[in-house]
């Protein structure tokens, strides 16, 4: 139990229902300094609950485009306004739950090492065998420990830098915490992963559709990143995200283009001065190279310790993931040619 002012937890989340409840008792059976909960237009009660079991909850203004960056930030800024003393911040989505230990564990590592600005654990999932989708989030989260580039929504930062930083960047619809990152690793701190559990995580996953969002929602924030970091490589030591972008338009867009222009000459045997060998064989080279692709992922998710039957799995959709990668960049780009604000893409529906 730590009972300490200077750790601020922030909690963020609508309509979690019995998630936000396992996610705050998680954290005040072993902490007793200030946590605010910040409510995003929930209807189920959320605030009232907070509130009953001494959680500072803040609503959310919804007038404005709501964003997880806005929320952490408004959370951040009630630590900073109503309790002075905090050095140290805590942030954790509301569909979490606190492995006991952390919070000590966290402050400890940040204390021991003043260069680094953040530090986050292992985030599994509460029910990873439940659904195929809760299976494939749960290796998602796997990674390497040491130093990194960047953490999750659950970590715990010092509070003042992340101030200067002015915090996560709200026109963020995701991939937010990796920008903040970013700028913090500009400013010479660095980023650490603890290879201890952190917090249990409940995606609550069952149908296609919600993957294919989330996946969506991915490539739109490849897409932000790189368009606000892509050209301040000097700065940054590196392109942010411009791999990661290339690679979805490539194998999620080009490519498959590629691949339904070869089989309709196949198939309707236009241009059929080809001769068909050299159509079967671009084919076949087209699929290889999503073959390569898998095999790329089989063998990191096998230093992760997956089992081949698992890396094979997480390859296969890593590779379909693709397909709704490449439509999330289009929107962005597609967004920003109309002056459109982006809104928030929801994949799950509770």
């Amino acid at each position: 139990m730590t009972d300490r002012l200077d750790i601020g937890v922030v909690v963020i989340g609508r309509n979690e229902g019995e998630r936000l409840k396992r996610c705050l008792a998680s954290i005040l059976v072993q902490h007793q300094g200030p946590v605010v909960y910040v409510d995003s237009g929930s209807s189920d009660g959320s605030v009232e609950y907070a509130r009953s079991v001494g959680v500072n909850a803040v609503d959310l203004d919804m007038t404005q485009p709501f964003t997880m960056a806005r929320g952490r930030n408004t959370g951040l800024g009630y630590l900073v306004e109503h309790y002075p003393e905090c050095q140290f911040v805590q942030f954790v989505d509301g569909d979490c739950e606190v492995i006991s230990g952390w919070i000590p564990t966290a402050y400890e590592f940040l204390i021991a090492n003043p260069k680094t600005i953040s530090v986050c654990g292992n985030r599994s999932e509460r029910y990873p065998d439940a659904t195929l989708y809760n299976r494939l989030i749960n290796m998602e989260w796997q990674g390497a420990e040491g130093q990194v580039k960047a953490c999750g929504g659950d970590a715990m930062y010092r509070l003042k830098p992340l101030v200067a930083a002015n915090g996560f960047n709200e026109s963020m619809i995701a991939g937010e915490e990796g920008e903040l990152c970013l700028r913090l690793r500009g400013h010479g701190f660095v980023i650490h992963r603890l290879d201890t559990a952190m917090t249990l995580h409940d995606a609550n996953m069952h149908q296609f559709t919600e993957w294919w969002l989330r996946a969506v929602r991915c490539g739109h924030a490849y897409a932000h990143g790189f368009d606000l970091h892509g050209k301040n490589s000097e700065q940054y030591k590196e392109c942010y995200k411009r791999r990661q972008v290339l690679s979805s338009i490539a194998y999620g867009f080009c490519i498959p283009l590629l691949f339904l222009f070869l089989v309709t000459i196949l198939l309707t045997q236009t241009l059929s001065q080809l001769p068909l060998i050299f159509v079967f064989t671009a084919i076949l080279f087209v699929l290889s190279l999503y073959i390569r692709l898998m095999e790329k992922c089989v063998r990191s998710r096998q230093i992760l310790g997956n089992s081949q039957s698992q890396a094979w799995l997480y390859g296969a959709f890593v590779a379909l993931g693709k397909v709704p990668e490449a439509q999330g960049v289009s929107k962005y780009y597609f967004n920003k040619m109309r002056g459109v604000t982006a809104k928030i893409i929801e994949y799950r529906a509770s």
